[in-house]
């Protein structure tokens, strides 16, 4: 019998972002995706925040009663299924592989990030990337990038992984970083890894933290050599 794999997509992102890996992993996985909500097609709820997309998460993994699934997250995807491991006591997450998700997530690196995330500056700056927003989450793009800035900067506050948090997760850890990744450092991956009791890192050679600049190849025999068939 096949294993469960779920795949998460990063912030701003959609499922069909995922499909290229999950084509490399379906021969030997019973393989997973769905969008949180907010983003796509898919209607926003009540509040757009870690907390939020993790509870997906569990209703994916009930709808569905998949046991003991291994998760795959891109950036907040990552995030996602940490914070859920971390903060619910029924996670059955059996393993979880991170590709280019950060964890310095301090006041001075979330300054830097919330202009990349105002609507007015990426549209006059950024055509191309204003073009696949629009492609990807239609008429609500904008009010996505701004629910986004609202969750970092509320990140301290409501949903942020802290050291604590990632030393109660009891599962093996692999955090995945991309070679020429300019998201996230070398440094954050090494803190976190040092917090969690069970994982490694793997560096991803001639890869962006884009999934779509990524070496999926590479990404997809880590996860095939580390869980089998």
């Amino acid at each position: 019998m096949k294993k469960n794999l779920i795949l998460l997509h990063a912030e701003l992102g959609i499922k069909e972002d995922l499909q290229p890996l999950k084509e490399l992993l379906d021969e030997h996985f019973n393989v997973h995706t769905f969008t949180f909500s907010g983003h796509g097609n898919v209607a926003a709820q009540d509040e757009f925040r870690v907390e939020q997309f993790a509870n997906e998460l569990s209703e994916y993994i009930a709808k569905h009663n998949l046991n003991s699934p291994y998760v795959f997250g891109h950036g907040l995807g990552g995030y996602v299924a940490l914070f859920h491991k971390a903060n619910f006591e029924d996670s059955p997450i059996k393993k979880i592989f991170t590709y280019g998700t950060k964890f310095n997530w301090s006041p001075g690196v979330i300054a830097k990030e919330l202009p990349l995330l105002d609507p007015q500056v990426v549209q006059e700056k950024f055509p191309q990337l204003t073009a696949l927003f629009k492609k990807k989450h239609g008429d609500k793009w904008r009010w996505l990038l701004q629910s986004m800035a609202h969750l970092l900067q509320n990140l301290h506050k409501l949903d942020e992984i802290t050291a604590d948090d990632l030393s109660e997760i009891n599962v093996p850890v692999t955090l995945m970083l991309g070679d020429q990744d300019r998201v996230v450092s070398s440094e954050e991956t090494q803190m976190a890894k040092k917090n969690l009791k069970l994982a490694d890192i793997q560096i991803i050679a001639h890869s962006k933290h884009e999934m779509e600049r990524a070496n999926l190849k590479e990404i997809s025999r880590i996860i095939l050599n580390d869980i089998g068939d």
